[in-house]
């Protein structure tokens, strides 16, 4: 089985928790420009912590190799923020701890397949009332018609970077 499964599978209920617990009684359709206000505060401090921790974490090698500069989603999330007149959160926790550039690698399948989602559920807001008016949208455009390209990236690096006697390091930070 591919670290690719595995980690989907890994990371799977994570996924579906974090889902019900954002929004548990409303859909992306019905959802408030206060909610969706919330929602990018949430992913600022989820990104900024983590972006802050994997920069420290890997090697100017590997940054080049991922493209790192322009997989840095803090400052997207910021200006859409920024345009619904929302502050950045006030607190900001600690970056993530992270081990090796293996589990920077754990962490960033989580991010840039998040990128994915990102893209269903900005064409979903486009259709929202409350937000759609606004052009907001800049983080969940992700890398545009690139997105697709930069997860095959990520992927051919995650499949070269992590040995499989590494694999439950990069599971574990995902």
């Amino acid at each position: 089985m591919s670290l690719r499964i595995k980690l989907r599978e890994a990371t799977h209920q994570l996924h579906q928790d974090t889902e019900q617990l954002l929004f548990p009684d409303q859909s992306w359709q019905e959802l408030s420009l206060d909610n969706y206000g919330q929602f990018l505060q949430t992913q600022f401090v989820f990104h900024s912590s983590i972006e802050r921790a994997i920069t420290s974490a890997i090697s100017p090698s590997l940054k080049e190799q991922l493209q790192w500069p322009q997989r840095q989603k803090s400052g997207w999330i910021e200006a859409d923020l920024e345009e619904i007149n929302v502050h950045l959160p006030q607190h900001l926790p600690l970056p993530a701890e992270l081990t090796s550039e293996v589990a920077a690698l754990g962490m960033l399948y989580v991010t840039e397949g998040s990128m994915l989602g990102g893209r269903m559920i900005h064409k979903t807001l486009q259709q929202n009332e409350h937000i759609a008016p606004y052009s907001a949208f800049r983080f969940l455009e992700g890398y545009g018609e690139q997105t697709g390209a930069f997860w095959k990236g990520f992927l051919h690096v995650l499949a070269q970077e992590v040995k499989e006697e590494e694999e439950s390091t990069a599971i574990a930070a995902a």
